[in-house]
């Protein structure tokens, strides 16, 4: 075989392992976005239904102190919507932390600071 036909059946076999590893590469780098993503809104959600949360002890404490309402249940005035918008906010948070675990990121990943472990 000469010399060129030896170069260039290297270079194609290089070009062919380069292609590979490229593409594994990429898929790789979409994932962690994916995950990173998904992170965000994660952390996002629970942020805001710990807000909620705040919002719906401030209502009951007004309910009962401030207002005198001797009994406070899910349909109490300003109750309700809060409860509903909290068990909505929790299967979506649910969701996603499925959806984070199978594209392969851990439970840890999510707790803490919100930093990398």
């Amino acid at each position: 075989m000469a010399f060129s036909d030896n170069l260039k059946s290297f270079l194609e076999k290089t070009f062919d392992g380069s292609k590979e590893f490229l593409n594994k590469a990429g898929a790789q780098a979409q994932t962690w976005s994916e995950m990173g993503r998904l992170r965000i809104e994660i952390l996002r959600l629970r942020q805001k239904a710990q807000s909620l949360t705040s919002r719906l002890g401030a209502n009951v404490y007004e309910l009962l102190v401030e207002k005198g309402e001797p009994m406070i249940g899910s349909s109490s005035q300003g109750i309700e919507e809060l409860l509903n918008q909290l068990k909505a906010i929790e299967r979506e948070i649910s969701e996603k932390e499925s959806a984070f675990r199978l594209a392969g990121g851990k439970d840890a990943d999510l707790d803490g600071d919100g930093r990398p472990g």
